[in-house]
């Protein structure tokens, strides 16, 4: 079986014929979509790339796979060995891993707040992940702590670590960031909008985007309660966003600055954009577009603006009921 060795090593023409040897062949290489109706509205040239056309439906497959991957580079993760990787996520990582763990032989146990949709603990349970439960009270790193005390009690647990893998914004570095260069060929992109979570793909994406377009500029989301710059976390309920610590793959020089968004009013913008230019989209990818909305008035009427759907609705639908 041929496994690639990191999820872009090659990049695609979209008119080439694909037939794959497995699912993780088809990880990367998202489409850039412009979002007609929210760029009338705003007076900006608004594009969106959709990570929810990944395996597993969202960005995280990338990070997922490459992480692995370069752990077996590193010879702390063998295939054939029987190991168990364990991983603190709000749930896409964690999809991610489970299924490139059912391809590459690894068994997967997974810590998500038990705030987090139901949705997704079932997904992850039907991709063979074990899934544990953290106490969301003890605050938006919960899973994290819980993970680190799992991992304590089973020594031989291999524990990837997201928030400090040096390969999460790799990846994104290597893949993400390079489509979305050849993708805009001559055009200049002027702003990139992206969440943080982790903070591999923010960095990632805006490190590569920056040294190709040395005048763009690359903001950050963030919930209303919280100011990363400041190193204040407060509970929130926009999963994906804020988890509680300065991700220690974060580089906060890549940023020029910070946006506010309502749990509300992601809710709202999720409305909007299915109705309007009919894309799926969960809560965090809502957050992007609610900081770009914010934007209009600090960047020039058709400025190109980029962001990133990460995923899909279809794992918030309790936030709809």
């Amino acid at each position: 079986m041929s496994i690639p060795t990191c999820p872009s090593t090659s990049l695609k023409s979209s008119a080439d014929a694909m037939i794959c040897q497995s699912i993780l062949e088809v990880i990367g290489n998202t489409p850039i979509v412009r979002l007609r109706a929210l760029s009338g509205e705003l007076g900006l040239d608004v594009y969106a790339k959709l990570e929810s056309f990944n395996p597993g439906g969202s960005h995280k497959a990338r990070i997922a796979l490459g992480m692995i991957l370069d752990a077996e580079r590193k010879g702390i993760l063998v295939r054939g060995k029987q190991q168990t990787i364990v991983e603190p996520s709000g749930g896409n990582t964690g999809i991610g891993l489970a299924i490139a763990g059912n391809i590459l032989g690894y068994e997967v146990v997974l810590v998500i707040p038990d705030n987090y949709s139901p949705e997704k603990r079932q997904l992850l349970r039907l991709y063979g992940a074990r899934v544990v439960l953290s106490d969301s009270r003890l605050g938006n790193n919960s899973h994290g702590q819980r993970a680190m005390e799992l991992q304590l009690e089973n020594p031989h647990y291999v524990m990837l670590n997201q928030q400090r893998n040096q390969a999460n914004p790799e990846t994104h570095r290597q893949s993400t960031a390079q489509e979305i260069i050849r993708d805009f060929g001559d055009r200049q992109v002027d702003c990139f909008v992206a969440g943080i979570g982790t903070g591999g793909h923010i960095t990632g994406i805006g490190e590569m985007l920056k040294r190709h377009w040395p005048d763009i500029r690359v903001f950050g989301v963030e919930p209303e309660q919280c100011d990363l710059l400041a190193d204040q976390h407060a509970p929130h309920g926009i999963q994906g966003l804020s988890i509680g610590v300065v991700p220690a793959v974060l580089n906060l020089s890549v940023l020029d600055g910070m946006v506010k968004v309502s749990k509300p009013d992601c809710q709202e913008m999720v409305r909007q954009t299915m109705r309007s230019d009919s894309i799926s989209l969960g809560i965090s990818s809502a957050a992007n577009l609610v900081a770009v909305s914010k934007l209009k008035t600090t960047l020039p009427r058709g400025a190109i603006v980029l962001t990133m759907i990460y995923d899909g609705v279809e794992s918030y639908l309790s936030y709809f009921e």
